[in-house]
């Protein structure tokens, strides 16, 4: 890692602090209940226990979630097959910082007044989306 990197890489952690807390907070509860931690390419990963129920409940019906440098999971499968696809979310999250989950629920907003779908024609979703080449 050069230089530039290793000071600039502590100040990119802080700008996303208050989401990566909001993942952190997932991330509690999920070890409280059960589930296991694991560090995957600079991002905190959880599964179980939690993050399961949250991710598996009617509302939010996902595999993965990213939350910051926190991605939560179903299980270790689910975080494996969108790991990629998360990953561009934690890109994302380092670009907005703290205003990442706002910017992201008004982008939802827009999507749907627009006519569109929440999740599916949510800006940030079609970027992740075509950076990991998946095709929906």
């Amino acid at each position: 890692m050069s230089r530039a990197a290793r000071i600039v890489r502590p100040l990119v952690y802080l700008w996303t602090a208050p989401t990566s807390f909001v993942g952190l907070v997932a991330g509690a509860l999920t070890l409280l209940t059960g589930g296991r931690a694991q560090v995957r390419r600079g991002a905190l990963e959880f599964h179980g226990g939690f993050a399961r129920r949250l991710l598996s409940s009617p509302i939010v019906r996902a595999q993965a979630m990213t939350l910051g440098h926190v991605i939560i999971g179903r299980d270790p499968r689910c975080l494996d097959a969108c790991r990629d696809h998360e990953q561009v979310h934690v890109r994302q999250a380092e670009r907005w910082g703290g205003a990442f989950i706002p910017v992201y629920l008004l982008a939802s907003a827009i999507a749907w007044a627009r006519g569109g779908h929440y999740y599916l024609d949510n800006h940030f979703e079609r970027e992740a989306r075509s950076e990991c080449g998946e095709n929906w």
